[in-house]
């Protein structure tokens, strides 16, 4: 692909988060929040969690340096300072102390990979900007997570209940007795925070376990990773995602390469080579891996955080056609501002936060020359 062809794409995806964060008119979100899914139909749009936050984030910093241009940053700025009100410091919830909501300040629960990830957008936030007190917050959540986000077995927990439920408020999937695949994906903020801090109590035998436990116990025969039973060991008979962490494996693969750095064993490098080889096995003719589009830059930056630990031959056609097929997901950059520049994930019509914050940062990555962001080493 050429280089004009995919920065053009980029800055297409940029800017639909540009203009998701800007305050509509009809005021039916807040200042610098945005939708996370997006419909034709206004009945099926639905506001951003924490962690896409976070990954908005990082894409419009990543913009914001490669384009050399403030307004990507200012858009960073402003969901920085959304991200922040989700943090719980009430000393009437001493157990929640550290805490990330899932989506509002009356959010009463978090799924924690998902607040993980909130906490690793303060992380990158305060990498980007010197704000010493993100950092501080990334600590409190690590510190939250280390008394209350594991359970028995040293597993991270599905999800969390960190306030009473008000009358009105359905209660989430919470799935704790099983142990979900995409956890897999925590070993990068941990390895990070580690790499900041200079701590190694982030990189210690929790970390190790979870490392470990995600190649024997998660990553199955065939090479992909899936959710099991934490009672029976097994894959249930009926996902509890229903399919959506099998290409795209919530950067758990990108995770071990980060176990790679501090603890180098073979288990890790081999078992990323295992499922980058089950993925490509499976890759369809007409690029994709699967039908969500947000497989293929996970896929794509796990083979360039990779680099030579790769014993697997991937061919530069079939990394081409990953990327073409990502490029055709793309709405035009003259349609409605919700869709123009996003792209349409499972192609049922949908604009995705997922899969455009995913590919703004391969791109950038790739062709922009930014290695800040979702970096295995």
């Amino acid at each position: 692909m050429e280089k004009s062809v995919a920065l053009d794409s980029a800055r297409s995806m940029a800017d639909w988060f540009l203009n998701m964060t800007a305050a509509p008119a009809s005021g039916d979100l807040l200042w610098g929040t945005f939708y996370y899914h997006v419909e034709r139909d206004p009945a099926r749009r639905f506001k951003a969690s924490q962690w896409n936050q976070a990954f908005a984030l990082m894409g419009l910093l990543s913009a914001g340096k490669v384009f050399d241009e403030k307004k990507y940053l200012h858009a960073a700025d402003k969901i920085a300072r959304v991200m922040k009100t989700l943090q719980i410091f009430d000393p009437f919830l001493p157990e929640a102390y550290g805490a990330i909501r899932e989506q509002a300040p009356v959010t009463p629960w978090c799924y924690v990979r998902d607040a993980l990830s909130g906490a690793w957008g303060f992380l990158e936030y305060y990498r980007a900007s010197g704000q010493e007190e993100f950092l501080q917050r990334a600590i409190l959540w690590g510190e939250w997570f280390l008394k209350y986000g594991m359970d028995e077995t040293g597993w991270p927990l599905w999800g969390v209940q960190l306030d009473k439920y008000l009358p009105e408020t359905e209660k989430p999937q919470m799935c704790n007795d099983m142990h979900g695949s995409f956890q897999g994906g925590c070993l990068n903020f941990f390895y990070h925070l580690y790499k900041e801090t200079g701590d190694k109590k982030w990189v210690g035998s929790f970390f190790e376990h979870i490392a470990d436990y995600f190649c024997t116990n998660i990553q199955q025969q065939d090479g992909f990773f899936r959710t099991i039973e934490k009672a029976a060991g097994k894959v249930p008979q009926n996902d509890p995602q229903n399919g959506h962490h099998r290409g795209n494996d919530d950067l758990g693969s990108l995770g071990l390469l980060c176990a790679y750095r501090v603890y180098p064993k073979k288990l890790y490098v081999n078992t990323v080579n295992r499922f980058l080889s089950a993925v490509f096995a499976k890759q369809l003719p007409d690029g994709h891996f699967e039908t969500s589009c947000a497989a293929i830059p996970v896929i794509l930056n796990t083979i360039k955080e990779a680099g030579n630990l790769l014993t697997i031959d991937i061919s530069q056609d079939a990394v081409e056609k990953a990327l073409n097929a990502l490029i055709q997901r793309q709405f035009p950059a003259n349609d409605d501002p919700l869709f123009a520049g996003a792209l349409n994930e499972t192609n049922i019509g949908a604009a995705c936060c997922r899969s455009t914050s995913y590919a703004l940062l391969y791109l950038l990555k790739e062709f922009g020359g930014d290695n800040r962001f979702l970096a295995g080493k």
